[in-house]
């Protein structure tokens, strides 16, 4: 299904640029597309497969890490709140960190809540392994530069993760009336 949905959006979002940064600032605005359809559209196998793999073992493994993202998303639903669309913003930072490639790749996601929406500006990390045939994925909701290479151990601190903000609340049922 990845290697599918990468090959139909591959030639949507490549552009031809004069640099190797251009195509890889592509080929990570389009890894990360695909890992946002699959977080809004709930597809879990999906995800698992685009998260970086020692986040997966340091949860217990593929089956436990399934397990954690289907429970968290069905305590999210069960409070009304819904992924409704995940933005890739620019500019995409990358840098090469031995044989392989990190960016910081700023997103802005809108959850639907009972009272409205919920809007909130922040990134993610993305990891190229194998000569950026493979493209990787980590939250930063729970990082900064102090403990990020407790995640990424190989982290280089030449990226900086961009600070936290706050989320916007927009009240759409008075919208409504």
């Amino acid at each position: 299904m990845r290697s599918l949905l990468f090959s139909l959006l591959l030639p949507v979002c490549m552009v031809c640029g004069p640099s190797v940064y251009s195509q890889t600032a592509e080929e990570i605005r389009t890894a990360a597309q695909i890992y946002a359809y699959a977080q809004v559209n709930s597809d879990l196998d999906m995800l698992l497969d685009m998260t970086y793999p020692e986040l997966v073992q340091k949860a217990g493994g593929p089956l436990k890490m399934k397990n954690m993202l289907a429970a968290l998303r069905e305590s999210e639903t069960e409070k009304g709140h819904y992924l409704q669309d995940i933005t890739i913003k620019g500019p995409i930072e990358a840098v090469e960190v031995g044989n392989e490639t990190h960016a910081i790749v700023p997103i802005i996601s809108t959850v639907s809540v009972p009272e409205g929406l919920i809007t909130i500006e922040s990134s993610l990390i993305a990891v190229g392994t194998e000569n950026r045939d493979n493209w990787y994925f980590i939250e930063t909701t729970a990082l900064d530069q102090r403990n990020i290479q407790k995640v990424l151990r190989n982290w280089d601190n030449s990226l900086i993760l961009p600070p936290k903000r706050p989320a916007v609340f927009k009240d759409t049922n008075k919208l409504l009336e």
